[in-house]
C-alpha cells in the first residue's frame, strides 16, 4: 500500500498496529507509530488506543504510558487496556494510582475492566491481589462471569486457600456456570492445588461430555496429589473413550510419573506419545529430563538434548534451565556450566538451577560465586537461591558460613526464613555434631517443624549416635509419618550402634505390628540404552550367577590389595562371616559387578541408588576396581520433591585419583559437548546407526564439538521416531 503511495487513513493504522501486537513486533510497531505522527493521526483516540494496546503486548509499558498521557481525554477502553498490562507486569501501585485516577476522571470501570485487573494480577504472580480485586469487584456490584471466576480460581489455587475456593464455588453455582468448560477445568486445577482430589473427581463427574480441559486438569492435579496410578488409569480411559489427547495430555501424564519417581514410566510415555505422531514441545521437554536425572538415565537425556539441538528449542530458558539441571544431577556439573554461559538469557531459574547443581556437589565456592554473579547481574536472589547457598554450605561442611547466609537472609534481602531453610541448617548444625543447638533452633521455630526438620536431625543423630534427640526426633516423626519405615529403620540403627539390642527389637516388633518393612536397597545402571534394576540380595536377574563370580573376584582383589570388609557397617547381632556375606549383597555391588561384565575396558560405569551408597574404605577398594579398567560412578537417587542428600564416589581406571565420596548428585559420564565423545562409545554406536546428514551452525557450535553432535546425533534416532 505505501508502495502504491497510498495514506493509510485512521481505520488502516489501528488493524496495522494490532497485528504488529498480535506478533510481538516491536519494530514494526515503531514503524506504524511514525507513520501515525507524520500522518497526523496523532490525535485519534482510536489510533492511539491501538498503538497503547501494541506497546503493551509488546511489554513496553512505560512507552504505552507515555501515550496515554498525551491523550487529552481517556476512555475506559483505554484505561482498562493500561491497567491491565500494569496488572500483568505486578506493578501494583501503579494499578491502584491509575483505578484512582479512572474514578476521579468519571470514568467508571466495567466488567472488562475488573477482568482485566483480576487476570493480570494471577498472570504476575500476585494471587492475593487477585482476590482482593474480585472481591472489591463484587462489592461494587458486578457480577462475575466465566473469565472472572476462571481468573480467581486459579489464584486461588496457588494460594491453596480451600476455604476461599469453596466460597468463589457458591459463586460459580449461584451464575450457572458449573458447565462452563473453562469454569470447570479451573475449578477442577482449584481443587487439585488444595489437595482435595475427591472435590476435583466429583467436578469432574457433573461436567456433561468429555472435555480435553477437564481431561487434562483431572490427569494433573490426580498426580499432583501422588495418586498417578489413578491419574494413567484415567488417561488410559480417556484414550478408550476414543478421546483426541493432545500433547498438553501426554504432557500432563508424564509430567505426574516423573514427579512421583515412576521415571522409567515417564518415558515409556514418551515413546509411546511418540509414536501417536505428537511431538515435544518446549513444556514437554523440561517435564521429561527430571525422569531422565532422577534415574541416571544418560543416553536417554543426552537424546532428549539432540532432540532439542534438533526442533531449535534448546535455547528456550525452561530447557536450558531443564537441562542444566538434569546434567547437574548427572554429576557433570562442568556440562551443566558450560550451557548456562552459552544461555543469551538468564532468569532466576537458571541461575538457581546451576547453584543448586554445584550445591549438590558440595560446592560450596563455585555456589556462592553464583550467588554474587548473580546479584551482580541484576538479578536479585528469592528463597529458592539461598536455599542452594545453605544446601553447599551443608555439603561442605561450611558451618560458619552457611549461619552467616541465613542470617543475612531476612535481615538484607527481606526474604523470611521457609521449612526448607531450616531443614538446611538442622542438617548444618547437625552434620558439624552441634546437636543440642539444632535441637534449640527447631524448638525456636516460628512454625510447627514438618517432617523433613525432624528427619534431619535424626539422621545427624545416626551419625553421631545421640540416643536422647534421636528418640525425641523419631517420637515427633512417628506422629507425623507413622508409616514412614525409614524412621524406625534410622532410629534401630542408633540403638543397634550402642548395642542396645533389646530396643532394636522392639522397634522391629512395632514396625512388624504396622506392618511396615523397610525399603530394600535398589541400584539402576543404564547399560545398552537400557535400564537395569538390582535389589539388595535379589537372584532373580539373569546374569546372577555371573554377578557373584565376578563379585567374588572383585572381593579377592580387595582384599589382596589389604582391604578388609568394615562390618561396623552392618547394624545387626550376627557372626562376623554373615555380616561379610551381607556387606557383598549391597544393591550397588550388583550394579557395578554388572556392568563390569557388560562394558569394554575404560568404560564408564553409572550407577545410582535408592537409599545411601554403601560407606566401605573407597581408597583401597578403587584399587581393586582399577585393575579392571572401568570407571564407576555411584549416586544415591533422590526422590522428587524430597531433601534427601546424595552421595558420588569416581573411581577411574589406569592410575586416576579417587574423587571426593563427599559430593552429591546423581553421577554418570556426559559426553556432551566435550572432545571425547568424537571417539570412544559414539564411535562405535555411530557405525550401527544411521542418520541424515546434519547441518550445524559453525558460529554456534565449534567445529570439534560440531563432529561431535553429530555423533551424538546419531544415537538419538534410537529414542525418537
Amino acid at each position: 500500500m505505501l508502495s502504491l503511495g497510498l495514506a493509510p487513513d485512521g481505520h488502516v493504522l489501528p488493524n496495522v498496529a494490532k497485528a504488529c501486537a498480535g506478533l510481538s513486533s516491536l519494530k514494526s510497531g515503531k514503524q506504524v507509530h511514525g507513520i501515525v505522527f507524520v500522518s497526523g493521526l496523532g490525535s485519534d483516540s482510536f489510533v492511539q488506543a491501538s498503538l497503547i494496546h501494541m506497546y503493551l503486548k509488546c511489554n513496553r509499558i512505560r512507552a504505552a504510558h507515555k501515550l496515554f498521557d498525551r491523550l487529552p481525554q481517556a476512555d475506559v477502553v483505554i484505561f482498562s487496556a493500561l491497567i491491565s498490562g500494569y496488572a500483568r507486569q505486578g506493578c501494583v501501585d501503579d494499578v491502584k494510582n491509575l483505578f484512582k485516577k479512572m474514578e476521579d476522571s468519571g470514568v467508571q470501570p466495567n466488567l472488562v475492566s475488573w477482568n482485566g485487573i483480576i487476570a493480570g494480577f494471577n498472570h504476575s504472580g500476585h494471587y492475593e491481589e487477585a482476590v482482593i480485586m474480585f472481591r472489591k469487584m463484587h462489592f461494587e456490584g458486578f457480577i462475575p462471569d466465566g473469565c472472572s471466576l476462571s481468573s480467581v480460581l486459579s489464584a486461588v489455587g496457588d494460594l491453596e486457600s480451600l476455604i476461599i475456593g469453596l466460597q468463589v464455588h457458591d459463586h460459580v453455582i449461584k451464575q450457572g456456570l458449573g458447565q462452563d468448560k473453562c469454569v470447570s477445568s479451573s475449578l477442577i486445577v482449584m481443587y487439585g492445588k488444595c489437595a482435595c482430589p475427591a472435590d476435583m473427581s466429583n467436578v469432574f463427574v457433573e461436567v456433561n461430555g468429555l472435555d480435553i480441559g477437564a481431561c487434562n486438569a483431572l490427569v494433573t492435579g490426580l498426580s499432583r496429589n501422588g495418586l498417578v496410578d489413578r491419574a494413567l488409569e484415567m488417561f488410559r480411559q480417556f484414550q478408550d473413550q476414543g478421546m483426541e489427547l493432545n500433547i498438553r495430555s501426554w504432557t500432563s501424564m508424564i509430567a505426574g510419573c516423573s514427579q512421583n519417581g515412576l521415571s522409567i514410566r515417564a518415558l515409556d510415555l514418551f515413546r509411546e506419545m511418540q509414536d501417536m505422531g505428537l511431538r515435544p514441545n518446549n513444556v514437554t521437554i523440561p517435564c521429561l529430563l527430571p525422569a531422565c536425572g532422577s534415574i541416571a538415565a544418560l543416553m536417554h537425556g543426552k537424546a532428549v538434548h539432540c532432540y532439542s539441538i534438533r526442533t531449535g528449542i534448546s535455547n528456550d530458558i525452561f530447557v536450558s534451565s531443564a537441562l542444566i539441571d538434569m546434567y547437574s544431577k548427572c554429576g557433570r556439573i562442568q556440562v551443566s556450566r558450560q550451557l548456562f554461559d552459552k544461555m543469551p538469557s538468564k532468569n532466576s531459574v537458571c541461575w538457581n538451577a546451576i547453584m543448586g547443581g554445584y550445591a549438590m556437589h558440595g560446592k560450596a565456592k563455585e555456589a556462592i560465586e553464583i550467588f554474587h554473579l548473580m546479584q551482580s547481574n541484576g538479578q536479585k536472589p528469592d528463597f529458592i537461591s539461598f536455599t542452594c547457598v545453605l544446601s553447599a554450605c551443608s555439603q561442605a561442611g561450611l558451618t560458619e558460613e552457611g549461619c552467616k547466609y541465613f542470617n543475612r537472609m531476612s535481615k538484607e534481602y527481606g526474604i523470611e526464613a521457609r521449612m526448607e531453610h531450616y531443614a538446611c541448617m538442622v542438617t548444618l548444625l547437625g552434620r558439624a555434631g552441634r546437636l543440642e543447638e539444632t535441637y534449640k533452633m527447631i524448638k525456636l521455630m516460628p512454625f510447627e517443624p514438618d517432617a523433613c526438620v525432624w528427619g534431619a536431625l535424626l539422621s545427624s543423630c545416626r551419625v553421631h549416635n545421640n540416643v536422647r534427640l534421636g528418640e525425641a526426633a523419631a517420637r515427633k516423626l512417628f506422629e507425623l509419618e507413622p508409616t514412614n519405615c525409614g524412621n524406625y529403620t534410622l532410629l534401630s540403627n542408633i540403638y543397634a550402634s550402642k548395642s542396645m539390642w533389646t530396643e532394636v527389637d522392639a522397634v522391629r516388633d512395632t514396625m512388624k505390628a504396622l506392618g511396615l518393612r523397610k525399603d530394600p536397597g535398589c541400584s539402576w545402571i543404564e547399560l545398552n540404552n537400557k535400564m537395569h534394576m538390582l535389589l539388595a540380595g535379589d537372584q532373580s536377574h539373569p546374569q546372577m550367577s555371573q554377578i557373584t563370580e565376578k563379585l567374588n573376584k572383585i572381593s579377592m582383589e580387595m582384599k589382596k590389595s589389604g582391604c578388609f570388609p568394615n562390618t561396623d557397617y552392618v547394624l545387626q547381632d550376627v557372626e562376623e562371616q554373615d555380616k561379610e556375606q551381607i556387606l557383598c549383597g549391597h544393591s550397588e555391588k550388583l550394579a557395578v559387578a554388572l556392568g563390569l561384565l557388560n562394558t569394554p575396558p575404560g568404560s564408564t560405569l553409572q550407577v545410582i541408588k535408592n537409599l545411601r551408597i554403601c560407606a566401605l574404605e573407597r581408597s583401597k577398594q578403587t584399587q581393586a576396581i582399577e585393575s579392571f579398567r572401568r570407571r564407576v560412578l555411584q549416586s544415591r537417587k533422590m526422590d522428587i520433591g524430597t531433601r534427601n542428600l546424595r552421595r558420588r564416589a569416581e573411581r577411574r581406571g589406569e592410575g586416576a585419583e579417587l574423587c571426593s565420596i563427599a559430593i552429591a548428585g546423581l553421577v554418570v559420564e556426559v559426553l556432551l559437548m566435550e572432545m571425547e565423545t568424537q571417539s570412544g562409545y559414539f564411535a562405535d554406536v555411530s557405525k550401527e546407526l544411521r542418520f541424515p546428514d546434519l547441518v550445524l551452525e559453525s558460529d554456534y557450535f565449534p567445529t570439534q564439538v560440531s563432529v561431535a553432535l553429530e555423533n551424538l546425533l546419531r544415537v538419538a534416532v534410537s529414542f525418537f521416531a
